[in-house]
């Protein structure tokens, strides 16, 4: 009995007891690339300016959509789910050096990732402008 008892207790010190080291996700072009829905759009149109919710007035048909950055530096819109009227497939380029992110032409930066999701912002022209688009990935 007292084997038992001892041979409970240090498997469970062995299941429980381990500290999980967690998985350090460096942001680089194979561990970005990957599919992606948008989760947040926010926006604000100067450093004074209330930031606004771009996301919440999408239609519905839009909210549902995948962008898949393939790692040949294209991406793929997919109308997936509630299909938009006329579809919203689409297709681009992309590009990663550091923390700086080229979607179509335009720089973002790539402020946090974590191999499940991102955040990129986009800084605008007028001072202060900045957009800000929430990923996860599928």
């Amino acid at each position: 009995m007292k084997k038992t008892i001892f041979f409970a207790l240090f498997l469970s010190s062995l299941l429980f007891g381990c500290k999980k080291t967690d998985k350090k996700c460096d942001l680089n072009v194979a561990n970005f690339a990957g599919s992606y829905k948008i989760t947040a759009v926010k926006y604000k149109a100067s450093a004074t300016a209330t930031e606004q919710d771009l996301f919440a007035s999408e239609p519905a048909c839009s909210k549902d959509d995948i962008i898949i950055f393939n790692a040949n530096f294209t991406t793929t819109v997919v109308d997936a789910g509630v299909k938009c009227v006329p579809p919203g497939d689409d297709t681009g380029t992309w590009s990663l050096a550091g923390s700086t992110i080229n979607l179509d032409g335009e720089n973002g930066t790539v402020s946090s990732f974590d191999c499940n999701s991102a955040t990129i912002t986009l800084v605008g022209t007028s001072q202060g402008e900045v957009t800000t688009i929430s990923l996860a990935k599928q």
